[in-house]
């Protein structure tokens, strides 16, 4: 509206200035008079002029700073968006990190962050798979809302090899995602899990969203996909060291047996078992012959491939439920739960032949490794553990006294055994590693 007064302004002081100036000299007023107040007309104009101009410029400017304030704003109402989205996702992981401190179920913990992110994210479908570098293959595949989805080998070499973070919105136009395109995806997203903070650090994991719907994934979204994959990462990572610190609590570095540890908080609950049920169980204790001679020949990196040996014939001739461990240094210990002393006395005969035929690298220099059984069996010969051990260990070492490479007994005779349980399995059942 300013501008136009000014212009209307403009355009009367240039009339009155153009009618002064072409007057006739006879007109009362007197012609230097005229030209005088033609000029200063004609100077108002110029000043309208001016006035219109620089308000339209005003208006211009402002419109153009409202726009960008506007843009402002928007960006600041996105950026909080995201910003609550991040912070929800984050609460909600916090809180299954707490349920997985109490828990200890990764599978669980992890099928419930996936539902969340999908939500959160309105994908088609989620699929979250940890590798191992060791055997190359996925070891773990949680998926909500599809079914076995087929991600591809470039989206595998990509994101687990050189740890980067994949985002295509259009898949039919990419060759390689052939497969998520016959599923039906339109859009994909993958971002890395546990990625370390070198550039050779390889990844344990990948975490992809899919979409079947005609809609683009943003940088936003992915964003959040990466935020969740280095907390989900975190989880995992966590989960795996509370794992292997529980294996090695249970577990022989060398020979991956049981420890004695293990061993004697099982004997504890197997007997106690028994004595419920007024049923037997056995103990085996071994002791190698001429270790000591073979590991001083050889070195004691050669003597550890023996000891793997020896603890891998064991575990081919116990059964499932039997409990195999390392006692410590060259001896190893064998509970046979529901067993007496004729069952016992076949595993332990059945062990000793297999070590007498099996060759050993260089023993041929310093000795045939063979191996030395001791046996004692619940109630019969002790009334606890401690007890038990105690005379399958003296048994052992009368066997050593008595020549080495055979089996003696806490107790000389073998009187016949009760029926088996119900659930005793055959010998020869590999048990556990």
């Amino acid at each position: 509206m300013l501008f136009v007064v000014l212009a209307l302004g403009a355009i009367t002081a240039l009339l009155s200035a153009t009618a002064l100036l072409t007057a006739p000299p006879d007109l009362p007023i007197g012609h230097t008079r005229a030209f005088g107040l033609a000029l200063i007309a004609a100077t108002i104009a110029l000043v309208f002029v001016a006035g219109a101009f620089w308000q339209r410029y005003l208006v211009r400017e402002a419109g153009r700073d409202g726009i960008l304030l506007q843009r402002s704003v928007e960006a600041l109402r996105r950026r909080e968006a995201y910003d609550a989205t991040e912070f929800a996702l984050t609460a909600r992981i916090s809180g299954l990190i707490e349920v997985f401190t109490h828990t200890r179920n990764l599978e669980a913990v992890l099928n419930e962050a996936v539902r969340a992110l999908r939500s959160t994210l309105h994908a088609t479908s989620l699929v979250l798979q940890l590798f191992d570098e060791e055997t190359g293959r996925f070891t773990l595949t949680i998926e909500d809302g599809g079914a076995q989805t087929d991600l591809g080998d470039t989206t595998r070499r990509t994101v687990i090899e050189k740890g980067k973070s994949v985002l295509v919105n259009q898949l039919t136009a990419n060759p390689e995602f052939e497969p998520l395109v016959r599923q039906g995806y339109t859009a994909l997203m993958v971002a890395p899990l546990g990625r370390g903070r070198r550039a050779t650090d390889r990844s344990i994991g990948l975490i992809a969203a899919l979409s079947k719907e005609d809609r683009d994934f943003t940088g936003h979204e992915l964003s959040i996909l990466t935020h969740f994959a280095r907390h989900a990462g975190l989880i995992i990572e966590n989960a795996q060291l509370y794992k292997r610190a529980e294996h090695l609590a249970e577990h022989d570095g060398l020979t991956n047996l049981f420890n004695q540890r293990h061993f004697i908080a099982t004997l504890n609950t197997e007997l106690a078992k028994a004595a419920k049920l007024d049923a037997r169980v056995a103990v085996i204790m071994c002791d190698l012959d001429n270790f000591k001679a073979y590991n001083d020949t050889h070195g004691h990196p050669k003597g550890d491939v023996v000891l793997r040996q020896i603890a891998r014939i064991l575990t081919d001739n116990i059964r499932q439920r039997d409990i195999v461990a390392r006692y410590g240094g060259e001896e190893f210990v064998i509970i046979l739960p529901a067993t007496g002393q004729r069952g016992a006395q076949r595993v332990a005969e059945t062990i000793r032949a297999e070590v007498e035929r099996f060759h050993f690298e260089g023993e041929d220099l310093s000795g045939k490794i063979t191996i030395t059984l001791g046996v004692a069996v619940f109630p019969t010969d002790a009334p606890d553990a401690e007890t038990l051990i105690q005379r399958a260990d003296e048994a052992l070492y009368r066997g050593k006294r008595e020549g080495k490479n055979r089996v003696a007994w806490a107790s000389p005779a073998l009187p016949e055994d009760p029926p088996p349980a119900p659930d005793q399995t055959p010998t020869g059942v590999r048990g556990p590693t």
